[in-house]
């Protein structure tokens, strides 16, 4: 972990990077996240009343194979004040993805409707979502042109995701609300998944399939390398960035 700006009076919040492996919230307090290791440098954190009770300041989450930034409030009034940016739209991401070009990617895995037609470096895409799998461990992308079972499962919220390459096999994605898995979903759905990602890259599955051990030294080539929100107390917009 690495503290990337500590909180004072003037700027009630901190900003921490999250290595790869390292849950984001604990399922319960004292168990190993990042939010838990915080707290244990700024123990203020611990008064703030969260989305759940043990999440209390964590504004938002990372995937766990994720690598990247988290924000957490360290005062009640900048928690609701930033979590009200979220609902707002002005808390952004943006992740950085080593990829591969896999054009029948969505089709390997399943359950995915139509791909979107990509025919420039830069593009959008957008989709509701719904669970996809044992006990609903992964999720699919849902578009009006989805089954009528997909409709009747996915939700009412449309995702965007914003996709460009710097490099052949490195997209650069920005986000403005999220999902779970919602930038590796839409990668895998355009036919470009993240390397190292075990659930949406079908040669990395097969690679586990074939070699247990594989598990055991991957890293997911995915990184949540800037944020960008409205200062809680004083509205003027923030960015940090690694």
């Amino acid at each position: 972990m690495k503290i990337i700006h500590e909180p004072s009076d003037s700027s009630p919040f901190v900003v921490v990077f999250k290595p790869a492996g390292l849950p984001s919230a604990p399922l319960f307090e004292g168990d190993e996240s990042i939010l838990t290791e915080t707290i244990r440098y700024f123990p203020q954190i611990a008064l703030v009343h969260g989305k759940k009770e043990v999440e209390h300041g964590l504004v938002h989450r990372i995937d766990t194979e994720t690598a990247g930034l988290v924000l957490i409030a360290t005062t009640q009034e900048s928690f609701d004040k930033l979590i009200q940016s979220q609902k707002d739209g002005k808390f952004e991401k943006w992740y950085r993805a080593e990829v591969e070009h896999i054009p029948e990617c969505a089709e390997i895995l399943g359950g995915f409707p139509l791909a979107p037609n990509i025919i420039k470096n830069q593009f959008v895409v957008e989709s509701a979502f719904r669970p996809f799998g044992q006990k609903g461990r992964e999720v699919r992308p849902v578009t009006q042109n989805a089954g009528r079972a997909a409709l009747k499962k996915g939700g009412s919220a449309v995702y965007q995701t914003e996709i460009s390459f710097e490099s052949e096999n490195v997209a650069i994605c920005h986000i403005k609300s999220g999902f779970r898995h919602q930038v590796r979903c839409h990668l895998a759905w355009c036919g470009f998944p993240v390397k190292g990602d075990k659930i949406y890259n079908p040669n990395f599955r097969e690679k586990l399939f074939i070699s247990e051990h594989v598990s055991e030294s991957h890293e997911m080539k995915f990184t949540a390398f800037k944020i960008s929100f409205p200062h809680p107390l004083t509205q003027i917009p923030l960015v940090f960035q690694m």
